[in-house]
């Protein structure tokens, strides 16, 4: 629930001046209204100064108090910001993860932090040892550092167990069943729901949940008593799936949803007849059918909630289909700690067969022939605006490959679905998602179309032959490569692919010369960016770009290709002043 605070004195000492604004008022009103004016902007600067300085360190907001219109903020790192009255037009929105702060037209977002930095372990006996006789579960103590008034909204979890000696897989033996404040101490009860580890003993580790921060506990032992017993699976003959197409298979049904209904949202409940109070939970890691489902169990159980709401926390990658014996992920119904039904679900990636080889050839193609080359210093080129006039540019496209096989095509792109439906074309000379390639990406785990170079070899510009560098040796060949230790001898640089270059940042990617040099590729638009310092050389860069969706990543190239192709830049001609870029010499 969002809690929302306002103060809207909208500049209080201008509120009450405002008449002084008519012809009537006196120059002693105006100065003085001047002044306020004045005094008020520098408490703006000063409000807005902090928030900038909260943010760069990473602090978060721990508290918020407001008295007769006067907030304080207090940070993580203990400073305190005080907004009084008059301080400008402003608000603060507080979220379950995040205080909203607005200062004027200026928005400030920072993480809500919890004063609580540890939970220690408080044993009840000599020996340390919590012991868990039955079904019924053992209490946990924790001293909750510093200490805690509430612990409304928080949710614990076991964030790791293994058997003493053996590691006895992924933390699902245990479960915190229920959680109280009492006596300064935050007491759980643990159960245990797997009879098999019977005798053992186990160390455990709880994870709070509290205001946007994680905090984990210290380890703890926990000894299963010998004739411990527990029925983890119950299955209820009378709990039926009613999605199209179910099948049972055993004691667990199987079906199959598009991959866009589990993108946009989902609640699975719907196809089942649950009894009141039951929960639907993705299996544990051990009991998944081997490959990507027992990989990303933990993304697959962030992404269900207990009532059987689905949305994907994070890109998962793959449609969870490529285990042959067992398709899909496993989930569970459970109804008080006793699976009573688990279905597998797998996904139909409707764009998984897909071609998205929408070309005949790779190009070469130079930017600007001999009319037009790149200005010096920062600019952003539209190249795939670009693209779809260059051929008629003047003086004509210099073409050295691809004229029919890219160039000419450009502006009739179109990738449909084996099926026939439509997931990409060209709009206004831009590659454009249709709906369905929009469905299969959205924005908050996708990156849909994106762009990026994958190679680069840096050329003397015609225009500047013969050239002297700043070692004193003669470049005589104008249009071709040029040396020197960050420039590779003239070769061209090359590094990842598009299915490399999703897994990492730019930074990460590229060859460290691409980063000297600052050249870079707007992901989303294809744009060419120079920075500050570009002095006007030429370069060759090759053009990649991709499809990246929920559960896969597409090539947009030709049959084979591994990049759109390469455009040369400032080949021919460059700006007045340009130099080559500096570099030591091999």
């Amino acid at each position: 629930m969002n809690k929302r605070f306002s103060n809207a004195v909208l500049y209080g000492a201008l509120g009450a001046s405002a008449i002084c604004l008519l012809p009537a008022c006196n120059n002693n009103d105006v100065d003085d209204l001047k002044t306020r004016v004045g005094v008020i902007e520098t408490a703006v600067n000063d409000l807005q100064s902090q928030l900038n300085k909260a943010l760069t360190v990473g602090a978060s907001v721990t508290n918020v108090e407001e008295n007769n219109g006067t907030y304080i903020l207090t940070l993580s790192d203990g400073q305190k910001i005080t907004i009084k009255p008059g301080s400008g037009s402003m608000s603060i929105v507080m979220t379950d993860t995040e205080a909203v702060i607005t200062v004027g037209d200026q928005v400030y977002k920072l993480p809500l932090g919890s004063s609580v930095s540890s939970l220690v372990y408080a044993p009840d006996f000599t020996d340390g040892l919590v012991q868990i006789n039955d079904a019924s579960g053992a209490e946990v103590r924790f001293l909750p550092r510093p200490a805690m008034t509430d612990i409304d909204g928080a949710e614990f979890k076991v964030a790791e167990s293994h058997k003493l000696m053996t590691r006895s897989g992924d933390g699902d033996v245990f479960k915190v069943g229920s959680a109280e404040l009492r006596d300064g101490f935050v007491v759980l009860k643990l159960l245990c729901l797997d009879e098999s580890v019977k005798g053992e003993n186990h160390a455990v580790s709880i994870q709070m949940s509290y205001k946007g921060t994680v905090i984990g506990s210290d380890y703890f032992q926990v000894q299963i008593d010998r004739d411990f017993s527990f029925v983890s699976e119950d299955i209820d003959p009378s709990i039926v799936c009613s999605a199209p197409g179910a099948v049972q298979n055993g004691n667990a049904w199987q079906f199959q949803l598009d991959g866009t209904v589990l993108g946009s949202g989902v609640n699975l409940a719907q196809y089942f007849n649950a009894p009141e109070g039951a929960e639907f939970r993705v299996a544990a890691t051990s009991k998944q059918p081997g490959g990507p489902a027992q990989e990303k169990q933990q993304l697959l159980s962030s992404s269900l909630k207990a009532d059987g709401s689905f949305n994907w926390s994070a890109r998962p990658a793959t449609a969870f289909n490529e285990n042959e014996e067992q398709q899909g992920f496993l989930v569970n119904i459970v109804k008080d700690e006793v699976t009573v039904a688990k279905f597998y679900l797998t996904i139909n990636d409707e764009l998984a067969d897909t071609n998205f080889f929408v070309f005949d050839s790779g190009m070469e193609i130079e930017y600007g022939n001999r009319t037009t080359c790149l200005a010096l210093g920062a600019q952003r080129l539209d190249v795939q605006e670009w693209l779809s006039t260059a051929e008629e540019e003047e003086g004509g496209l210099i073409c050295h490959g691809g004229l029919d096989g890219v160039v000419r095509k450009w502006n009739s792109v179109a990738v449909t679905t084996p099926s026939g439906k439509s997931v990409l074309f060209t709009a206004g000379g831009h590659l454009t998602l249709d709906e369905l390639g929009q469905a299969y990406a959205p924005e908050s785990t996708c990156r849909g179309i994106f762009w990026f170079y994958r190679g680069l070899s840096i050329r003397l510009p015609e225009c500047m032959a013969p050239y002297v560098d700043w070692n004193g040796e003669e470049w005589t060949s104008g249009g071709e490569g040029w040396g020197g230790k960050y420039f590779e001898n003239g070769d061209d640089m090359w590094w990842g692919q598009y299915n490399e270059y999703i897994n990492t940042t730019w930074e990460q990617f590229a060859a460290p010369t691409a980063v000297f040099l600052g050249l870079r590729v707007d992901e989303k638009t294809g744009e060419l960016i120079t920075p500050e310092n570009y002095t006007g050389w030429g370069f060759r860069m090759a053009y990649a770009v991709g499809y990246e969706y929920l559960y896969g990543v597409k090539n947009i190239t030709s049959d084979g290709g591994d990049m759109l192709g390469m455009i040369f830049f400032n080949r021919r001609l460059a700006p007045e002043g340009a130099e080559m870029p500096h570099g030591d010499k091999e």
